[in-house]
């Protein structure tokens, strides 16, 4: 199963750092600073106001739940405008604020030391449906290459951008591994195109039963080092594309 695998692709969030954490934080910390720099807006809506005021602003339209950071960008001009504020000054502003505190991620214990034991046999990249790109975090040495939801405009578990990851790597499906957290978006969607997919139950989850088992069910990377080492593939089969 895992004999001809030659590119790795990661997850993201909740596979290679705690997500709400840091999506917390950012969101707190962006409140602080509109309290400071557009206070009228922070006098008429609490924290818990404006999360919920995104929320709904997400569902007027479908482009909105792919490309997350257009839908922020947006929703914060019009928050602007709907207070008197110039719409592309908080837009814009507010946006690379929590754009940047988004990527100050904790990445687990694990991953670095997996991936460095990775990194002189296989390429490397991540294959995310949110805004974080993993070349804004000290993962950006490891990784070849990147694939968001927005970059394609088809979100986990849609084909398209798996396939546009094996594109971009030039790769065939078969030869690519898949590690991420969630069953149906991570792991059935990669199956679903041909990819051996791994399952990363860091939170002890149970696995839905409409769905087959994982390829490989873990609760955190250094188990899949170990089954890919044993499978001892030779330096030119993994440095070569499919």
């Amino acid at each position: 199963m895992f004999q001809s695998i030659q590119v790795i692709a990661f997850d993201l969030d909740d596979t290679l750092w705690p997500c709400m954490p840091t999506i917390e934080r950012a969101e707190r910390q962006t409140y602080r600073w509109m309290q400071q720099h557009y206070p009228r807006i922070t006098e008429k809506y609490s924290e818990q106001d404006l999360l919920d005021l995104r929320r709904q602003f997400m569902q007027r339209d479908e482009k909105y739940t792919i490309d997350l950071s257009l839908m922020r960008k947006h929703w914060l001009a019009e928050l602007a405008e709907e207070s008197g504020y110039p719409a592309d000054s908080l837009s814009r502003q507010g946006f690379e604020l929590f754009h940047r505190l988004r990527h100050e991620v904790e990445i687990y214990p694990d991953v670095f030391p997996v991936l460095n034991q990775l990194r002189p046999q296989y390429r490397l990249g991540s294959i995310s449906n949110g805004n974080a790109m993993a070349d804004r975090t000290a993962l950006k040495e490891y990784f070849e290459g990147f694939i968001n939801a927005a970059d394609v405009m088809v979100r986990k578990p849609g084909a398209e951008i798996f396939e546009a990851f094996c594109r971009q790597f030039q790769v065939k499906p078969e030869h690519c591994l898949y590690i991420g957290d969630d069953a149906e978006l991570d792991v059935d969607g990669a199956r679903r195109v041909g990819m051996t997919a791994v399952w990363v139950n860091r939170n002890q989850q149970s696995w839905p039963t409409h769905l087959a088992p994982p390829d490989l069910q873990i609760d955190n990377l250094y188990p899949l080092l170990e089954v890919l080492q044993n499978q001892q593939p030779s330096q030119t089969s993994t440095r070569e594309g499919g």
